[in-house]
């Protein structure tokens, strides 16, 4: 046999895969014709949200209205709070009950923006570098918790520091953000005593604050003003537990 009928016989005896290439032009056509069809149809709402219910979803037709540029005016609604008590309506009651009272005549309150801040000031409710609760701070902080009980605001505490470093070689001794932290927990475990229901937020800000001090000339002055306590009630109204 010569070397080209040796040839011919081993490709007689290789399988013709020449139709799968006719076939795969076909599928490539009926591809092309069903893109081309669905493209020309027009989706029937009701059938639609038929198989999206089926699927577990649901259209939402508020979607296919989208707008440009800032939204942010829109999007906070969605994160506003409930509204408690007024602000101004607050400072007046506790104003005169802190006018009315001895116990209270060192404390202080003033309205600030969005927030009513009552401060426990200086060396009447804390001694230097000391958390103890004094016998007067209990009381203020009693007699203001007899009406803070009846306010559904948010309160916040926070507890503040001069900027003199703790100097205790014991270290288990509070530093000053230990210190400012103890001080605001004492004020609030007295005013949830008295009958306020809502959690109340925590904060020992240590120093940080003290540059807000700044136009005080009287360094001794700054300093007292420097170890207090603020109570903050906000306008929104406090969340349950």
């Amino acid at each position: 046999m010569s070397a080209f009928e040796e040839e011919m016989e081993i490709v007689k005896r290789k399988p013709n895969t020449i139709w799968m290439t006719s076939l795969a032009d076909l599928l490539a056509l009926l591809l092309a014709f069903f893109v081309m069809v669905f493209a020309m149809s027009e989706i029937k709402r009701d059938t639609w949200d038929d198989v999206l219910d089926k699927l577990g979803y649901k259209l939402n037709v508020q979607t296919e209205e989208t707008e440009t540029g800032l939204t942010a005016d829109k999007n906070v609604e969605l994160f506003s709070e409930q509204k408690a008590f007024d602000l101004d309506y607050l400072e007046n009651i506790l104003s005169s009950k802190l006018a009315s009272s001895s116990e209270l005549k060192d404390v202080e309150i003033f309205k600030s923006a969005d927030r009513l801040i009552i401060s426990f000031i200086g060396d009447t409710y804390f001694d230097v570098g000391g958390d103890n609760v004094a016998t007067e701070l209990v009381d203020a902080t009693r007699l203001l918790g007899e009406s803070l009980r009846y306010v559904k605001n948010r309160i916040e505490i926070y507890g503040h520091s001069d900027p003199v470093p703790m100097t205790s070689t014991d270290p288990d001794a509070l530093t000053n953000w230990g210190l400012s932290l103890a001080r605001a927990l004492s004020v609030s475990d007295i005013l949830k005593k008295s009958g306020y229901s809502f959690p109340i937020r925590v904060y020992g800000m240590a120093d940080s604050r003290f540059f807000e001090l700044q136009d005080v000339q009287n360094d001794e002055e700054k300093y007292i003003l420097a170890r207090r306590v603020d109570i903050v009630i906000r306008e929104a109204k406090g969340q349950g537990r």
